[in-house]
């Protein structure tokens, strides 16, 4: 659904082709998605217009500024009502059904994961490991037991964390010297998990907590769309346990199309969004 300037060998698009041959009745398409856990219907794609039974409230047009993707100004972020700073050169967006979360710049998602007292996921599983298996790890290290033979001992291999488990104690092995004291190891082990990225950004809150977040706000021609811990943090069922996860992500893109900020399903979810066309323009709209 984006330009024909993006699409492989320049292929006319198929709502390019609609629009041509007379198939809808404005170059438009808008997006509705049901954030209600099981709701029904899920969604609503309307091509030729939009359903205003969606829409509760103005609808907030902002032009285009490149016709590759839906990409448009961002004239600000803000964090509980007050500027971050990070547009103050300009920022682009874009908005993308087809990305699930809010995806920015790697170091303005982690500085806004850090405000929200968010950890990352592989951390958080680390921290998890450590802490029930720390005096079994500290006895395989000290008896000389290569990582694969410490983790398959605690029974994490074969496993869904065996991949953890053997990094953490992969990553251990190249920092000690032989002969280490138990206390050492122990201290090693408290800090490293701290130090561990998640491989895709994502990064997790105490549910707890989620009442007590700010309002994270994106200014889009003037108008401030304003995002609730409940719209940007998305509770997930893990087993018996809930885990709570943070609606932003880092994502760098090459320098030819980034820095960019891309308004996933996240703020779709929040806010009705109309794909206007013929305008070169995207309208946003609280969401019902």
């Amino acid at each position: 659904m984006g330009f024909q300037s993006i699409s492989v060998d320049g292929v006319v698009t198929p709502f390019q082709n609609m629009i041509k041959q007379g198939l809808v009745q404005e170059s438009v398409f808008a997006f509705w998605l049901n954030r209600t856990a099981g709701g029904v219907p899920g969604g609503e794609l309307v091509l030729g217009g939009y359903d205003a039974s969606h829409v509760n409230g103005p609808i907030t047009y902002v032009p285009l500024v490149n016709e590759t993707y839906w990409e448009f100004a961002v004239d600000d972020i803000l964090f509980d009502g007050q500027s971050l700073g990070y547009c103050n050169n300009g920022c682009h967006g874009i908005a993308d059904t087809g990305t699930s979360l809010l995806a920015g710049p790697a170091d303005m998602v982690t500085a806004i994961n850090q405000k929200l007292g968010a950890i990352g996921v592989l951390s958080e599983e680390c921290q998890m490991i450590v802490d029930q298996y720390e005096d079994q790890i500290i006895q395989g290290i000290v008896d000389g037991l290569p990582p694969s033979q410490i983790c398959t001992d605690i029974t994490l291999c074969p496993g869904p964390s065996c991949g953890v488990c053997t990094f953490i104690l992969g990553a251990i092995d190249q920092f000690l010297p032989s002969n280490t004291s138990e206390t050492v190891i122990r201290l090693l082990l408290d800090e490293l998990c701290n130090l561990i990225p998640s491989p895709n950004g994502e990064s997790i809150v105490d549910c707890s907590t989620i009442q007590s977040l700010p309002p994270i706000s994106f200014k889009l021609n003037g108008q401030d769309f304003v995002l609730t811990p409940d719209q940007y943090i998305m509770m997930e069922g893990l087993g018996n346990e809930t885990l709570c996860l943070s609606g932003f992500i880092g994502l760098d893109l090459p320098p030819q199309i980034g820095p960019i900020w891309i308004l996933g399903d996240v703020f779709i979810g929040a806010y009705y969004t109309i794909f206007d066309w013929g305008n070169e323009r995207v309208g946003f709209a609280a969401s019902q």
